[in-house]
């Protein structure tokens, strides 16, 4: 018998994308044209796929104007800028823009976009929804009090999806592993991704979630040491694998870790692209 942490309810129609980029947009797409009546709020407005109406807002000011007075779900897929500062100035305002927008339209279900560099792994050891948060990567503080606006704020039908290296059509994997004599810890850190369609497929299937507050990771699961990676790309674009050079002894910038995606396998979710070798526009 599933726990009532399971619960679910019928497919949204109404929905609002908080933060329309490369996966807030692919989701909106995917909504739209699954029959859902989807508004995407970014910064600037611009074009979208069809069935989508955009809206220009900038979330640190608030809830944006320019929504439905009632909505079935809110996505929260805001993405910083280059900076640590940008992460403060993104995450904590969105997540607080969110939690006003969900109570003013009563909206039954919330989806908000994390990282899995909240872990911070060091040691190549596995991690889960259970581990704690002690990443010291770029904007650690801003993605955890967000997750903890969202988690603590009263809200049923809120999931935290925090998706590990994005990966997809425009962004793709080989050009990151071009220069195999960068790599920290001589190639041996660990990999994890998830395509972009993926992390897509998981969003829809946590919009249709209605209980308590939860954490799922997302990710192919098939963690890979970056050495691996970079052979296997150094073959795809008919070099020798075993030519690559490893010479760096650097630690990794964020975190060294494999991270499971068993709870959300849990829920009938399953990647199509169960590892980098599946390609998906990964070149």
């Amino acid at each position: 018998m599933k726990s009532p942490e399971t619960a679910r309810q019928a497919a949204p129609s109404e929905i609002a994308i908080l933060g329309a980029g490369y996966v807030g947009m692919a989701a909106a797409a995917a909504l739209a044209a699954a029959g859902s009546r989807v508004w995407a709020v970014k910064r600037r407005g611009g074009a979208a796929p069809e069935g989508v109406r955009v809206v220009a807002a900038d979330l640190a000011a608030g809830p944006p104007a320019g929504l439905p007075e009632r909505l079935d779900a809110i996505v929260l897929a805001v993405a910083p800028g280059g900076s640590a500062d940008s992460y403060a100035s993104t995450y904590p305002p969105a997540a607080r823009a969110a939690v006003a927008l969900a109570r003013a339209t009563a909206a039954r279900s919330i989806v908000y976009t994390s990282s899995t560099g909240v872990y911070g792994g060091k040691n190549g050891e596995w991690v889960d929804e259970k581990s704690p948060r002690s990443g010291a990567g770029p904007g650690q503080a801003a993605l955890c009090e967000a997750e903890d606006l969202l988690l603590e704020s009263g809200l049923t039908g809120v999931t935290v999806l925090r998706i590990a290296g994005i990966y997809g059509p425009g962004r793709e994997i080989c050009p990151r592993y071009a220069n195999s004599e960068k790599l920290p810890l001589r190639g041996s850190c660990w990999v994890n991704l998830a395509h972009r369609d993926d992390i897509v497929a998981a969003m829809v299937l946590a919009l249709q979630y209605s209980g308590s507050p939860r954490v799922l990771n997302v990710c192919d699961g098939a963690p890979a040491q970056a050495s691996e990676v970079a052979r296997w790309c150094a073959g795809v674009r008919g070099e020798a694998p075993d030519a690559q050079k490893f010479n760096c002894d650097d630690p990794p910038t964020r975190s060294n870790q494999r991270i499971s995606n068993a709870a959300l396998r849990d829920l009938g979710w399953r990647p199509r692209f169960a590892s980098f070798r599946e390609r998906g526009d990964g070149l």
